[in-house]
């Protein structure tokens, strides 16, 4: 059921066919020829999901020799599905190159490109196949939740046949770990500072030699939110650290503060003038939590909060920070269960377990076979109602 649109790249293959050439490829009737970098044949959408391009060319024997085959998804470049042919062979009268998409990455279009240095050869002529696109279902729900089943419905495309139901079981994780030190800064007053909290200091040691001279400001602007200010390249937070940071992760809750600075810096140093980079933090309008592996850090070494950045006043404001030793985050898995093939909607999904948490999708088929990207998933959870009983009759 595939469908396959032959090019012969000649005097006929003009902008009103949709196919669309640079300026640097030339029709001299033997096909099209690459006089220049970077020259492009572009096709039009071909309606059709391609799953491969067989590619004619002659070259010369002066022809420098790299192709780069574009994949276009829907209406964009995808750069990420192009490949490139590379040491294409000299003086050949017909040369195939074959590219292979696969067709769930929905390519309607391809590009025929030279890319630098490449010059000086024919393009003749291409065989570009695939297979229909089938749109996918829409408008997913869920009714008559019960512990051991549900029922779905959707709205089909024109043209389905048939469908196809995927239910994947939800397996979720708790985040584990055992916090040792903890700051949420409820005790600092207005205009506190953060040495008064044990391990913090709120100026860095005369001896760091880097960011001496530099007078470090701590205060809040409310209580349990620590404000944080230093002068550029110079570190506004010192903590005097573990005996080991093995297995150790830093939670930080934090945001900038207005548009002062857009990253913060976590490192580490043993009282020189050398900062050793941990990580880099991303900040935003509004408070986000960052977990941060300190693994890297020399044991009895100071962890260094800082910004990178060149202007004076950086501000960030910290609603906590604590400190977790054998940290692993929650997480979320998923197991497929079964699927459930139906002549259309409403269908029930059913042998399921109570009070469990289900993804679902749904695909569409044609008459022929070919088959739609799934639909967006649908979270479905069933009861917690006893599971019906079954009696067998002798």
């Amino acid at each position: 059921f595939a469908s396959t649109v032959e090019v012969t790249f000649d005097a006929a293959l003009t902008n009103e066919t949709g196919w669309a050439y640079s300026s640097d490829i030339k029709c001299n009737g033997t096909g099209y020829y690459v006089g220049g970098h970077n020259a492009k044949i572009s096709s039009p959408r071909l309606g059709f999901a391609v799953t491969s391009v067989v590619l004619r060319v002659k070259t010369t024997n002066s022809c420098t020799r790299n192709l780069v085959v574009s994949a276009l998804n829907h209406e964009t470049s995808a750069t990420d599905l192009s490949q490139t042919f590379e040491n294409i062979p000299q003086g050949k009268d017909r040369f195939e190159i074959s590219a292979v998409w696969d067709a769930s990455q929905d390519v309607t279009a391809i590009a025929v490109e030279s890319n630098e240095g490449s010059k000086n050869l024919y393009f003749l002529s291409a065989t570009i196949s695939g297979v229909p696109i089938v749109p996918t279902p829409t408008g997913l729900q869920a009714s008559e939740i019960r512990c051991n089943r549900f029922t779905l419905s959707w709205e089909n495309p024109e043209g389905a046949a048939s469908n196809r139901i995927d239910a994947f079981k939800v397996l979720r994780s708790e985040a584990t770990g055992a916090t040792i030190e903890d700051f949420g800064f409820d005790e600092i007053s207005a205009g506190g500072n953060p040495k008064d909290f044990e391990h913090f200091r709120g100026s860095l040691p005369p001896h760091y030699e880097k960011l001496s001279g530099s007078k470090l400001y701590a205060a809040t602007n409310s209580i349990g939110l620590l404000m944080i200010s230093t002068g550029k390249d110079r570190g506004m937070l010192v903590h005097s650290g573990f005996d080991s940071y093995a297995d150790l992760t830093l939670c930080m809750t934090l945001k900038r503060y207005g548009g002062d600075a857009n990253t913060m810096t976590v490192g580490w140093t043993n009282g020189d003038a050398a900062t050793n980079l941990i990580a880099t933090v991303d900040l935003g309008d509004e408070f986000a939590t960052e977990f941060i592996s300190l693994s890297e850090a020399d044991d009895g070494a100071m962890l260094v909060f800082n910004y990178s950045g060149n202007v004076d006043n950086h501000r960030v404001i910290i609603d906590e920070i604590s400190f977790i030793r054998g940290y692993s985050p929650a997480g979320v898995a998923t197991n497929f269960v079964k699927s459930v093939f139906a002549a259309g909607s409403p269908a029930r999904v059913g042998g399921l377990s109570p009070s469990t948490e289900y993804i679902v999708t749904v695909s569409a088929f044609d008459a022929d076979g070919n088959e739609s990207r799934p639909s967006d998933p649908l979270r479905v959870e069933t009861s917690d109602e006893g599971v019906p009983l079954s009696v067998r009759i002798r």
